[in-house]
């Protein structure tokens, strides 16, 4: 059994891609998956030799393996996807008969284009993608995230419970630390998770039992607030497609301190006042903050060392903003008139 390195992690990656890079059919794709991917094969091995490594080097290397896994599997379904599409139809398959009549164009759910959307602006400005299960232990859901036993969060009028450990997750707050163990991560680090959450809530146009949101943290010795305003504030501008004013008030999150409620400036009247924002001029976005200590402690972090913000909208909103939409309820509709629409 051999220690592995930063350096042979970097050297099998070559070696992989390389013989990728050479894999024609879907057969010598298979070969390849096997080789270097499969339970007996080259990575799962090296990862199972984490182990050995010494302390003070394991969480890099662990992390080094992680990200080598990840990798090699885009790269392989990617290739997959390559292969497939080159592949002559059958003789007798329908679709390669003459004349046969072709299938309805389908149309992207708003929420998926608007799940694609922040994933593409959130990667662009340095943040990594992970995500965490809707069926959550409560620890993840409340306890490592600082929130007490006494919290109405806790209680059946808001979170459906599924066991006395169980629950499905009413946030995507959980995915911030399941994220910190599964990975390995060490500051600095950015992450956000795009997800399905749960409430025990009455649907109506603006309500709903399940929803989309999308979360947020960056964790580092030199995070501020400041940096979190700017990432922010250029989330809404590229997502809108335009100039977007964001205003940061004081609020209460158990989990954050200070916590905080992001505003933006209303996109109908642009700051006036009319009925989309209660003659406010400005649409609540989000909820956000610095990352409490407690809940450093639990992710095994200094926080006398190391601080960090965190936030989590919905995504079902934007999706509403974005394309004038005035019913949550249309989202889970099944009615194809609706969908055609975009």
């Amino acid at each position: 059994m051999t220690v592995p390195t930063v350096a042979q992690l970097t050297a099998l990656k070559r070696e992989a891609l390389l013989a990728l890079k050479a894999a024609a059919s879907p057969a010598t794709l298979e070969a390849w998956r096997i080789k270097y991917l499969g339970r007996k094969g080259a990575v799962p091995k090296l990862l199972r030799d984490i182990k050995q490594v010494p302390v003070l080097r394991r969480r890099v290397v662990g992390q080094a393996g992680n990200e080598l896994r990840e990798q090699l599997q885009a790269q392989y379904l990617a290739t997959q996807k390559h292969l497939s599409e080159r592949q002559p139809l059958p003789a007798q398959s329908p679709a390669a008969k003459i004349g046969s009549k072709p299938l309805p164009r389908g149309h992207v759910h708003p929420l998926t284009l608007t799940i694609r959307r922040i994933m593409k602006i959130m990667i662009d400005l340095g943040f990594r993608m992970v995500e965490g299960p809707q069926a959550e232990e409560t620890r993840f859901v409340f306890d490592l995230l600082n929130i007490p036993p006494e919290h109405p969060a806790r209680g059946m009028m808001d979170t459906f419970h599924l066991s006395a450990n169980y629950v499905l997750r009413p946030h995507t707050s959980p995915v911030q630390l399941r994220a910190v163990f599964a990975h390995q991560l060490a500051p600095p680090f950015k992450i956000f998770s795009p997800g399905r959450v749960f409430r025990a809530e009455r649907t109506d146009a603006s309500h709903s039992h399940t929803f989309y949101q999308f979360e947020g943290l960056a964790v580092g010795e030199d995070v501020t607030l400041a940096d979190f305003k700017g990432i922010i504030t250029s989330l809404y501008a590229q997502f809108f497609a335009k100039k977007i004013a964001v205003r940061l008030r004081p609020s209460y999150f158990p989990f954050v301190e200070p916590g905080l409620e992001v505003d933006i400036s209303c996109l109908f009247c642009h700051g006036r006042g009319c009925s989309v924002c209660q003659r406010t001029g400005w649409i609540e976005m989000m909820g956000a903050g610095l990352v409490h200590p407690n809940v450093l402690r639990h992710m095994q972090l200094d926080p006398a060392k190391y601080q960090g913000y965190a936030f989590g909208g919905s995504i079902d909103r934007l999706a509403m903003l974005r394309h004038g939409i005035d019913d949550i309820r249309l989202f889970w509709s099944g009615d194809l008139g609706f969908v055609r629409q975009f």
